[in-house]
């Protein structure tokens, strides 16, 4: 928390190689759609359980970014032949931001991994490879641009995603092979793609500050869709609260 009464809005990011030097590593698009919204982005890099803590206190709002898959074993599994690129530090360090961010009450917006490690945090299990797992499911990996929208989703009427957008039926970009798989205790399934694969989750308890995780990309589609960038407003407008 800070002086301010503009939130700050903490998104995690990843370590990449560029140019041969390890650097932290977050698209920029993420960081747009929070300015739009008036928030103050910062970027939260790994860290321990006690870095991750005071993170947490510092934003008032947390917004966990899309990248790398899942490690199998931060959910108790054997990892597949078709897992990716992981990352058990930033796992490690998700897992933990979740867990804070739920202590101390602030609202959280999962995109894609986010969505994933919202789950994984609280209990919940992951879809390893949409095609091998689900044969008959569409494509989740599209070849369009990433901001144009491939399939539709129906979600829940009584969701608060559904509040966002007004309509159930909205139409989202695909670039993913992993997925909710079992759901956490806390957490309720709010949208499905028309394979059934669970594309947005949120919690179960109405009164709670907001958490919501969707398995598209909506910092992609925010500066042309409203519907989309009003999960950044309404992350941010809901930080107020804490700022």
């Amino acid at each position: 928390m800070v002086s301010s009464n503009i939130p700050v809005i903490g998104i995690t990011s990843t370590v990449v190689h560029h140019n041969q030097i390890l650097s932290y590593h977050l698209h920029e698009k993420h960081i747009q759609a929070v300015k739009r919204a008036g928030g103050v982005p910062v970027i939260i890099p790994t860290g321990t359980d006690v870095m991750c803590d005071i993170w947490v206190r510092i934003c008032d709002g947390i917004v966990l970014s899309s990248g790398e898959d899942i490690d199998p074993e931060s959910f108790g599994a054997h990892p597949s032949p078709h897992i990716q690129k992981t990352s058990k530090k930033r796992d490690e360090t998700e897992i933990q931001i979740v867990h804070h961010a739920l202590q101390q009450k602030k609202p959280m917006l999962g995109i894609c991994r986010g969505a994933m490690i919202v789950n994984v945090a609280l209990g919940g299990t992951v879809i390893q490879d949409i095609e091998t797992s689900h044969p008959n499911a569409i494509n989740h990996q599209q070849q369009a641009a990433r901001s144009e929208p491939t399939h539709h989703i129906q979600m829940d009427q009584d969701s608060r995603l559904f509040q966002l957008s007004t309509t159930s039926d909205i139409q989202v970009n695909s670039i993913h092979h992993q997925a909710v798989d079992q759901l956490a205790p806390q957490l309720k399934k709010v949208a499905t793609a028309p394979d059934g694969v669970i594309e947005a989750i949120e919690s179960v308890d109405p009164f709670s500050p907001m958490i919501i995780g969707v398995q598209w990309h909506p910092e992609e589609m925010a500066s042309e869709n409203p519907t989309m960038q009003k999960l950044f407003d309404t992350l941010v407008m809901e930080s107020q609260s804490c700022s």
